[in-house]
């Protein structure tokens, strides 16, 4: 990739504001390059697949918008190296990244497509008031909000720190461990009613901090084999005093629900419990609800 390249594409996702598809002489004008040279880069920009291309013109694959980030990142001196992906998401990829102080963290895309983003988009007060929206802008708002909620809850509640943010890329802290789903815990040398209660105090400290989760369970918790957890995955979370603006946003959206705070916080509570439930914890609903919201 040459300067020139890297200036084509930039000129692509900018106007892309305005086209659906960026005709060419739209990109030859905001370049100042002339036709020929735009020609060029284009095609080389299309052999990496950074670009789709149709009688309409040209506009950013989720791929492209993957290498805009990168190299923001890279220029600003920030990540050194990229490792193998650590996983797929149901928004996007996750990758082991290597900081230039040689620390280890993560760099997650988020890449929304068209069925998450509609699920989304109806409790999302960032979203809710967008009719018309491209993938690659909303994936953008989504990496926003969840820097913007990590910012927040770190190094308070145990989530990942947020260390950078650029387009729809995030670079966070790395925790060894695996998704609580994939553990047995009753091959860990810990107390297991102990860690149901420190999850649970994890929420209470987020709740206290104005934010619910609002997709908590098993899949989203890191755990360690010394029983040391993080909670990640927050593009969904849930800002509490948002609430009643969110009502009135999604008033106005025919046959969208409203955003109930209880109701997404009780179900996070609902898949805690359904999931150590396993493990002989029998606690109440109600009764967690209660000790987290502080009645």
């Amino acid at each position: 990739m040459k300067e020139d390249d890297w200036r084509v594409l930039k000129i692509i996702e900018v106007s892309m504001r305005y086209y659906e598809w960026v005709p060419l002489p739209e990109i030859i004008k905001k370049t100042k390059l002339d036709k020929k040279e735009v020609l060029y880069r284009l095609k080389i920009l299309d052999k990496f697949k950074l670009i789709n291309r149709s009688s309409y013109g040209y506009r950013l694959s989720h791929k492209g918008y993957d290498a805009l980030a990168l190299n923001a990142f890279i220029k600003k001196g920030i990540i050194t190296a990229i490792g193998g992906k650590l996983g797929v998401g149901k928004e996007g990829d996750v990758y082991n990244v290597l900081l230039s102080n040689n620390r280890e963290a993560v760099l997650k895309f988020h890449n929304l497509g068209r069925t998450c983003f509609t699920r989304g988009k109806r409790y999302r007060s960032y979203l809710a008031d967008k009719r018309h929206i491209s993938w690659l802008y909303a994936s953008r708002l989504t990496a926003e909000k969840e820097f913007e909620v990590l910012s927040d809850l770190f190094p308070i509640v145990k989530v990942p720190e947020p260390i950078e943010q650029n387009r729809h890329a995030l670079i966070i802290g790395k925790m060894e461990g695996d998704e609580l789903k994939r553990v047995d815990l009753n091959q860990l040398d810990i107390d297991i009613n102990k860690l149901f209660w420190d999850i649970i105090d994890e929420v209470k400290k987020m709740y206290e901090l104005g934010y619910i989760h609002g997709d908590l369970s098993e899949f989203n918790i890191l755990i360690d084999e010394d029983g040391n957890f993080l909670i990640i995955d927050f593009p969904q979370a849930i800002k509490i005093k948002d609430e009643n603006d969110i009502k009135l946003k999604l008033d106005k959206l025919p046959g969208e629900f409203k955003v109930n705070t209880e109701y997404y916080l009780k179900r996070d509570l609902e898949n805690i419990l359904r999931y150590f439930k396993k493990y002989g914890i029998k606690e109440k609903l109600d009764v967690v609800y209660k000790y987290v919201v502080g009645k």
